[in-house]
């Protein structure tokens, strides 16, 4: 089967260009740059309820120094993402919700995945409280089975957005959905 069409816009596609340009994080204004415009843009901004104290260039700093250029290609080279190798999804995902804990002392679930998204986007699915409900109201309280390694709720919304795409959207689509696919759909 194809990829069904996954356009979202040209704001994304600004997004999607700008990570894809400067994918490596090794220009601290860069990095604070991708950190201002993808926060900003999906109402998640790293500075939200971080306190007088943070700076977005200690941020950046902590980025820079970190091994997530390894973890992104990683994301980079699997793809779609699958049960096979959510792993590396959540590892990554777990990975960046630390940093920028050290950087904001908050757990940044929605920022880390809307971040990891625009960095690797053919296999991140974007986390937000919008999505995260509707696919619990479709499950009426299904539970799917977590390791309890990495961030549930993350794990878990993963876990949602798997089965929901090939038990059911696929099969309506008649296509293969990327996660920007899907989460445009679960929007609608």
């Amino acid at each position: 089967m194809d990829y069904a069409d996954d356009y979202s816009g040209y704001g994304n596609s600004v997004l999607y260009n700008m990570c894809e340009n400067k994918l490596l994080h090794d220009d601290i204004d860069v990095i604070k740059s991708k950190l201002w415009i993808i926060g900003r843009s999906y109402a998640a901004s790293i500075e939200r309820k971080a306190g007088s104290e943070f700076k977005i260039e200690d941020a950046a700093e902590i980025l820079k120094s970190s091994e997530i250029d390894a973890k992104i290609a990683k994301l980079r080279k699997i793809g779609r993402p699958t049960k096979d190798n959510i792993i590396h999804l959540l590892s990554a995902h777990n990975y960046l919700v630390g940093l920028f804990k050290k950087a904001t002392g908050l757990d940044k679930r929605s920022l880390a995945s809307k971040y990891l998204h625009f960095h690797a986007p053919k296999s991140v699915f974007i986390y937000d409280s919008i999505v995260r409900n509707k696919l619990r109201k479709k499950f009426n309280g299904k539970r799917f089975p977590i390791t309890k390694k990495f961030d549930d709720e993350y794990e878990s919304h993963l876990l949602r957005c798997l089965y929901y795409r090939d038990n059911i959207y696929e099969n309506h689509l008649g296509k293969l959905a990327s996660p920007r696919k899907l989460d445009t759909h679960l929007y609608e």
